[in-house]
């Protein structure tokens, strides 16, 4: 038997739940109506006819720290991502530049780094590690392309702070 959507009764879900008769169902009701006529004109009615959830911000802290939050858990999921990797490089690079390893063992410890790179980047296929490269490359120049204009913006207004003959005149 298929259930209707939406249910027309919320409290029957198709089986009987405890073997509970019409009789006991009605007793129940009738105990809810006369609790529900006894609450009649109080205040606990006025609250309940609010229906206004109270969602739990945390207070001052919870408003000051939200607006870190998203910024926190992208930090926390690039190091879950990337960190044994950036480990494995540290160690390797350690390992290369203090220990007296000869040249192909050493060859070998910087093939082991590199593979914990292409493992962490989920192991992709030559064509996909150029793509994540050409991406990482493409994303490194116009973050480096932003400083450099930022800097440019703040260069000019120095500049136009420090030769300004019109210290009344207020710079845009």
């Amino acid at each position: 038997m298929a259930i209707p959507n939406p249910l027309p009764d919320p409290e029957d879900h198709g089986e009987e739940l405890g073997g509970r008769s019409a009789a006991a169902k009605a007793h129940e009701q009738s105990v809810l109506d006369q609790l529900a006529a006894d609450m009649t004109g109080t205040a606990a009615e006025k609250l309940a006819a609010q229906l206004v959830p109270v969602i739990p911000d945390g207070g001052q802290v919870g408003r000051t720290v939200a607006p870190h939050v998203p910024r926190v858990t992208k930090a926390r999921d690039w190091t879950r991502i990337w960190g044994p990797a950036i480990a494995g490089t540290a160690v390797a690079g350690t390992a290369v530049t203090v220990l007296p390893l000869p040249g192909p063992l050493a060859l070998y410890v910087l093939a082991i780094a590199a593979f914990g790179w292409w493992h962490c980047a989920g192991r992709p296929g030559a064509i996909e590690t150029a793509q994540m490269a050409y991406y990482a490359a493409v994303d490194t120049g116009s973050w480096i392309r932003r400083h450099i204009e930022a800097l440019a913006h703040r260069r000019a207004r120095y500049e136009t702070r420090r030769t300004n003959t019109n210290p009344t005149k207020k710079e845009k």
